[in-house]
C-alpha cells in the first residue's frame, strides 16, 4: 500500500498547546506531512468582523443567534479553505484539534486518496447511522457511501481544491455553524460522501472537550420554551428544503 501524499492541515488556537500536542502525536500515527494551522480565536473578533460574516437576512434563518466562538469556528475553516484553493494539491485533509484516529484509519485514508475522485467533500467521522446508498468499500472495514443526512461534524474531512475555493466564494456571509452550513447540499451543491464506520472521531482527553459548548450556552439568552420551539421551526425548515430538493441531490462531483 502506498502512502498518503495530499496535504494535512489541523486548526488549533494558540491559546490551547496541550490540543496542538495531542493532535501532532496523533496525526504522527498516519505518517504523513501536516501544518497547523492558526484558528480564530473568538476573543481576538471585533463587532465589526462578526457583523460582515454573519448574514442578517439568510433565506434559512437558523434558530438561534450565532455565538462569537461559532463564528470564530466557521472562520477559521474559511481560512483553511481558501489555503487548499491556493495550493497545487487536489485535495487535502482537515481535522481539528481534538481529531483522534480508529485503527486501520490510515489505511482507509490512503485508499480514500486513491481512489474514484468523483467526489467534492468526504466526512471521516459521522456520530450516528445514517441511511446510505451507493456504498464503495475502502480498505477492510471501512466503506464510502453518500446519504441525504450529513453528519454534523468537521472535526475531520477531505475535500477537492475546486470544493474548497468553491466553499471560500459562496459561504460568507453565514447563518448557520459550520458543520450545519455544510449539511445544506441544496445550497452549495458538493457532492459528499461518508466513511462508514468512522475512521475518526472525538479525543476523549479532558482537555479535548468541545470550547464550543459553553460559548454557544453563555450566549444564548432565550427561555427554555423559546428554543425547542425555534428547533421545531428549523427542523421543519430544513426537511421541507430537503424534500424539495430531493432530485437535485449531487452524486458526482459538480466539478468533473
Amino acid at each position: 500500500m502506498s502512502e498518503l501524499s495530499a496535504p494535512a492541515y489541523f486548526i488549533n488556537l494558540d491559546r490551547h498547546p496541550e490540543r496542538r500536542d495531542a493532535t501532532v502525536a496523533q496525526l504522527e500515527t498516519l505518517g504523513t506531512g501536516f501544518t497547523r494551522i492558526e484558528g480564530i480565536d473568538y476573543r481576538d473578533l471585533d463587532p465589526e468582523t462578526i457583523r460582515r460574516a454573519v448574514d442578517p437576512s439568510p433565506a434559512l434563518p437558523f434558530k438561534r443567534v450565532l455565538s462569537p466562538g461559532e463564528v470564530a469556528c466557521f472562520l477559521s475553516h474559511l481560512k483553511v479553505w481558501r489555503l487548499i484553493a491556493q495550493s497545487p494539491a487536489e485535495m487535502a485533509f482537515v481535522f481539528e484539534d481534538d481529531v483522534a484516529f480508529a485503527a486501520g484509519a490510515r489505511e482507509a485514508l490512503i485508499a480514500l486518496e486513491n481512489g474514484p475522485r468523483d467526489w467534492d467533500m468526504v466526512r471521516l467521522f459521522c456520530p450516528r447511522t445514517i441511511p446510505a446508498v451507493d456504498v464503495r468499500p475502502l480498505h477492510g472495514r471501512f466503506a464510502s457511501v453518500l446519504s441525504r443526512k450529513y453528519p454534523m461534524s468537521t472535526i475531520a474531512y477531505a475535500i477537492t481544491r475546486p470544493a474548497a475555493a468553491h466553499l471560500a466564494e459562496i459561504m460568507v456571509p453565514f447563518a448557520q455553524p459550520v458543520d450545519m452550513a455544510l449539511k445544506f447540499w441544496w445550497v452549495h451543491g458538493l457532492c459528499s460522501r461518508i466513511v462508514i464506520p468512522s475512521p475518526c472521531e472525538p479525543r476523549t482527553d479532558p482537555f479535548s472537550a468541545s470550547t464550543l459548548d459553553s460559548n454557544r450556552e453563555s450566549h444564548n439568552k432565550t427561555s427554555l420554551a423559546a428554543r425547542f420551539l425555534a428547533n421545531l421551526r428549523y427542523q421543519v425548515a430544513v426537511a421541507r428544503m430537503r424534500s424539495l430538493h430531493a432530485r437535485e441531490f449531487p452524486r458526482r462531483s459538480r466539478f468533473l
